[in-house]
């Protein structure tokens, strides 16, 4: 069993500390366990179960089925994830991307940008997981058509 600290929990869900907490106290998030003193933590197991509820909801995927996600991340029965899950907020995906907010949302309305996940109050997030992939789908797009460019300059020599 992996205990993760606060600071690993605010980089793994994208979350701020007091919504952690307000979110925990509410029954919304994982409580923390208490490590001894005043030092708590929380297992992996339950971040990533928390992550895989919160994509299971936005796919509309029923508890312990398999489900492979539009953008290539795979859960399996038991909730259980090949994938290291990690949640991006906007500033992040935006760092990642290079791309600007306004074209990130107009991407996802279009369908061609993975779809964020619902986290907690009125937050979203999207997994780093998808988002690689799409920028790996991207730069195979680019690199196929750059592939048929020489071509199409030597038939109109």
């Amino acid at each position: 069993m992996q205990i993760l600290r606060l600071r690993d929990v605010i980089q793994t869900t994208g979350l701020g500390r007091s919504s952690i907490y307000k979110f925990s106290g509410q029954g919304l998030f994982p409580r923390p366990i208490t490590l001894g003193g005043m030092s708590v933590g929380w297992t992996t197991k339950r971040i990533d179960q928390w992550i895989v509820e919160r994509v299971r909801e936005r796919d509309s995927v029923p508890d312990n089925a398999e489900h492979t996600t539009s953008w290539a991340v795979t859960i399996g029965k038991g909730n259980i994830c090949q994938t290291d899950l990690q949640i991006l907020r906007i500033k992040q995906v935006i760092e990642l991307t290079g791309l600007a907010r306004a074209t990130v949302y107009k991407y996802i309305h279009e369908r061609e940008f993975p779809l964020p996940v619902s986290l907690v109050g009125a937050s979203v997030g999207w997994l780093r997981a998808e988002i690689e992939y799409w920028l790996a789908c991207c730069a195979e797009e680019s690199s196929d058509e750059s592939l048929d460019e020489p071509e199409a300059q030597s038939e109109a020599a």
